[in-house]
């Protein structure tokens, strides 16, 4: 998958309020595919894309509110999107994702960090 992949939208917050963006990126079709429906169940507005480049250009099309970045990506490493994102001036907090994972916890700090 080389672009990104708009994921049922969901609601974050009080009704009527607009939710928060979330940005999934994990090379793995599986694991992209759970995180994308988990944090749409959660009430979160999410993409989920597959690639590093498609991170970064996803995120200046539609800036999100955070980023859920998978540690090892194929075509980019992690910490240099992350490093990108910031040093254009995107103040976006980044999720780093290690596997394995446990997906309550990530989705307990996804909404701790977007509360503050």
């Amino acid at each position: 998958m080389t672009g990104p992949t708009a994921v049922s939208r969901g609601t974050h917050g009080a009704p009527g309020a607009p939710s928060a963006k979330v940005l999934v990126v994990d090379d793995e079709h599986a694991v992209r595919e759970l995180l994308a429906e988990t944090f749409r169940l959660a009430g979160f507005d999410v993409t989920a894309v597959a690639s590093g480049v498609a991170a970064l250009n996803t995120a200046y099309a539609e800036p999100p509110d955070l980023v859920v970045l998978d540690i090892r990506l194929p075509d980019f490493d992690s910490l240099e999107v992350a490093r990108i994102l910031r040093d254009d001036g995107r103040d976006v907090p980044v999720v780093f994702l290690p596997k394995p994972f446990v997906l309550e916890n990530i989705v307990t700090r996804v909404r701790q960090i977007l509360t503050v």
